[in-house]
C-alpha cells in the first residue's frame, strides 16, 4: 500500500513514513488485543515492520541501481571520481584530493573533495559535492521486462524494410538519417536477427529549482535523461517510460568542457551497448535471454545546452552555424541561399575536437576554438555519433515555449503590421568595426558592450515599467561619445526639449533616443513613442533576402 503511495501517487518520502507508523501501530493495537503480553513471534513481527519507506523500496526491487560519485567543488574542474569497496563493507571510499589534470603534463587540480560526516556515531568521510548516476543497463532491464514493451520496440523497424523514399514523416525512424544509419556490422542497424537493436535521443537541460525568476539569486541544476524512439510517440515521453541519468548539481551550471565529467560513465555504458551489445538473461519476449544493442541518434536541447552538450563554441562565434560553413563574415544573419552553404562533415568536427583535447594549455586551446568553432565533447567517444546530424532542433523550446519567435527576435527578423514586408536588422551592419576605430580603447569597449545588448532579446522586457528601467540603467553606463555614436549611425529618432530652454544634449537623451529606436524599429510597440510624443517615422533599416516586397512600417 504505502509503495503504491510513493510510486502512483506521489506522496512524499515523510508522507509514507507516516503512513507505515500508522501501520505499525494499527498491527501493534490489534495483536494487543488477545492479551497484554506479546509473544516472541509478535514482537518479531512488529520489529521486521520498516520505518523507511526506502527499505520497502529494496524489497520490491523498485530503486535502480545508482552509483554516487564525488565531484570536485572546483568551480573550474568538477572531475568525477567512483567510490571503492573494502571487504563488502558498505561504506565508500573516495580518494581525499582532485588528482585531474586538465593538460597533460600540467599541475593536479589539488581540490579538497571530502568533509567528515557523523553516522550512528561513527565519523565517516563523505564528498563535499555529489553527483548520482543511475544505471542505463539496469534500466533497459526493466523496460524489457514490461510485458508488451519489447514488441512495440521491436515492430518500430518496419518502415526501415520498405526503405527510405522521400516525402511525409511520422516520426523519427522515417526519416533519413535513421533509415541509412548502420550497425557495428556495417549492416543496416534494424537487422540484428534475434537481436534487439533500440536508438535513443538524449536530453540536457538546465533549470532554475526556485523558479524563474527575474530578480534575486539565480541557480541552476541540470537534468540528463533518454527517450527510446522506439516507443510509440504516445508513450515515450512518459515520465515513467524516460530514463533519468542524473541530475547535474548546482548552483550554477558546468562552465564549458567540465560537462564532459558528467557524461563519461554514461558514453561507457554506451559504448557497450554498441558493441558487442550488452546480453540479458532473460526479457518478457525471450525467456533464454538476448543481446541488445543500443544507440544515441539524436541530442535534443537548448541552443545554449546543444552547443555545450556537443561541442560547439557559443551561438556568437563566427562559426555560428553547427551544421555548415556559414560564418557572420561571410553570410551574415540575412542571407538564405542555401546554395553558398557547405556542410560541416563529422571528420572535421573529429579533427578540430581531437586536436582541442590534444592541446597544452589555456591559450592553445582557445586559438582552436577560435579557428574551429569547435572543443572536445565525451559524446564524440560514441564512434557513431556525427554532431553535423545528430543535434536537432529542440521541439519543446522552440514551438512549446515560443523560442522561434524570439529567435527571430535575436536575427532582427519580423513582419510588419499589416504582414506584408520582412524585414532584416543588424546591428553589426549599421555600427561596423571600423566605424569606431577612432575613439579611446574604454570607448571601444563600451560600443561592444552596447552592440551586444541592442542585439539581445529585449522587445518584451521594454513593455514593463521595471523592464524599460533595467536597460535605461543598463545604457547609462556606456560612455557618452559611444552613445552619441550610436544615435548618429543608427539614426535614432531624436526626442523633443523636455525644457524650452533646454540646449545641451545630456547621456539620459542618447539613452531614451536608442530605447526609442529599438521600439519602434524592431517592437512596434509604441509606447514610448507615446511617452515622448515622438513622430511616428521609422528609423533606417535594412531589408533582406527574406523580404516579400518593398515598403516601410
Amino acid at each position: 500500500m504505502v509503495v503504491a503511495c510513493q510510486i502512483v501517487l506521489g506522496v512524499s518520502r515523510r508522507g509514507c513514513a507516516f503512513l507505515l507508523s500508522m501501520v505499525n501501530y494499527i498491527i501493534q493495537l490489534t495483536i494487543l488485543r488477545l492479551g497484554p503480553n506479546l509473544s516472541q513471534q509478535d514482537e518479531k513481527l512488529l520489529a521486521d515492520m520498516p520505518a523507511d519507506v526506502r527499505g520497502v523500496e529494496a524489497r520490491f526491487n523498485l530503486k535502480g541501481a545508482h552509483t554516487i560519485f564525488a565531484v570536485c567543488p572546483n568551480t573550474d574542474c568538477h572531475a568525477h571520481y567512483k567510490p571503492s569497496f573494502k571487504n563488502g563493507s558498505p561504506i565508500p571510499i573516495y580518494p581525499e584530493i582532485c588528482s585531474h589534470k586538465e593538460f597533460k603534463g600540467g599541475d593536479s587540480c589539488g581540490t579538497k573533495l571530502l568533509r567528515p560526516r557523523n553516522i550512528n556515531g561513527v565519523t565517516v568521510k563523505m564528498p563535499i559535492k555529489q553527483f548520482v548516476g543511475f544505471s542505463f543497463k539496469h534500466w533497459l532491464a526493466g523496460l524489457l521486462s514490461r510485458p508488451g514493451f519489447e514488441k512495440k520496440m521491436d515492430s518500430s523497424w518496419e518502415s526501415c524494410k520498405t526503405g527510405f523514399t522521400p516525402g511525409e514523416m511520422h516520426d523519427a525512424i522515417d526519416g533519413e538519417m535513421l533509415q541509412n544509419f548502420n550497425g557495428p556490422d556495417g549492416k543496416h542497424f534494424s537487422i540484428g536477427g534475434e537481436d534487439g537493436r533500440y536508438v535513443f535521443s538524449l536530453g540536457l537541460d538546465f533549470f532554475n529549482p526556485g523558479g524563474n525568476k527575474q530578480a534575486g539569486k539565480k541557480k541552476s541544476v541540470g537534468m540528463v535523461s533518454l527517450v527510446c524512439l522506439n516507443l510509440p510517440i504516445d508513450i515515450r515521453n512518459q515520465p515513467e517510460n524516460m530514463f533519468l541519468y542524473g541530475v547535474i548539481p548546482g548552483p550554477n551550471e558546468p562552465p564549458l568542457a567540465c560537462l564532459n565529467h558528467y557524461l563519461t560513465y554514461l558514453v561507457d555504458e554506451l559504448n557497450d551497448f554498441w558493441s558487442p551489445g550488452v546480453r540479458f538473461s532473460r526479457t518478457a519476449e525471450y525467456f533464454y535471454g538476448r543481446l541488445v544493442l543500443a544507440a544515441i541518434v539524436c541530442v535534443v536541447c537548448d541552443l545554449i545546452a546543444a552547443r555545450k552538450t556537443a561541442g560547439f563554441a557559443s551561438i556568437k562565434h563566427t562559426q555560428m552555424c553547427a551544421m555548415c560553413h556559414c560564418t557572420r563574415k561571410s553570410h551574415g544573419l540575412g542571407n538564405t541561399d542555401v546554395h553558398t552553404w557547405r556542410r560541416r562533415t563529422k571528420q572535421e568536427f573529429l579533427d578540430a575536437a581531437n586536436r582541442h583535447r590534444a592541446a597544452t594549455d589555456q591559450k592553445e586551446r582557445k586559438a582552436i576554438v577560435d579557428e574551429t568553432g569547435m572543443r572536445w565533447s565525451e559524446l564524440l567517444r560514441l564512434p557513431y555519433f556525427d554532431p553535423s546530424r545528430f543535434v536537432v532542433v529542440d521541439a519543446m523550446h522552440n514551438l512549446f515555449l515560443g523560442l522561434i519567435h524570439e529567435h527571430f527576435e535575436i536575427l532582427g527578423i519580423r513582419l510588419d503590421n499589416d504582414d506584408s514586408l520582412l524585414v532584416v536588422v543588424d546591428i553589426a551592419e549599421s555600427i561596423p568595426p571600423d566605424s569606431y576605430t577612432h575613439l579611446a580603447v574604454h570607448e571601444q569597449r563600451s560600443m561592444k558592450r552596447l552592440i551586444h545588448t541592442l542585439e539581445a532579446p529585449m522587445v518584451a522586457d521594454l513593455k514593463t515599467p521595471e523592464g524599460h528601467s533595467f536597460y535605461e540603467k543598463r545604457f547609462s553606463r556606456c560612455h557618452l561619445k559611444t552613445l552619441r555614436l550610436a544615435c548618429e549611425l543608427l539614426n535614432a529618432p531624436a526626442l523633443p526639449a523636455t525644457h524650452a530652454k533646454k540646449t545641451k544634449t545630456f547621456k539620459a537623451d542618447y539613452v531614451k533616443r536608442l530605447l526609442a529606436w529599438v521600439c519602434v524599429l524592431i517592437s512596434g510597440y509604441l509606447h514610448v513613442l507615446t511617452t515622448y510624443n515622438v513622430p511616428r517615422e521609422p528609423p533606417r533599416m535594412r531589408t533582406g533576402h527574406l523580404a516579400s516586397n518593398e515598403g516601410t512600417f
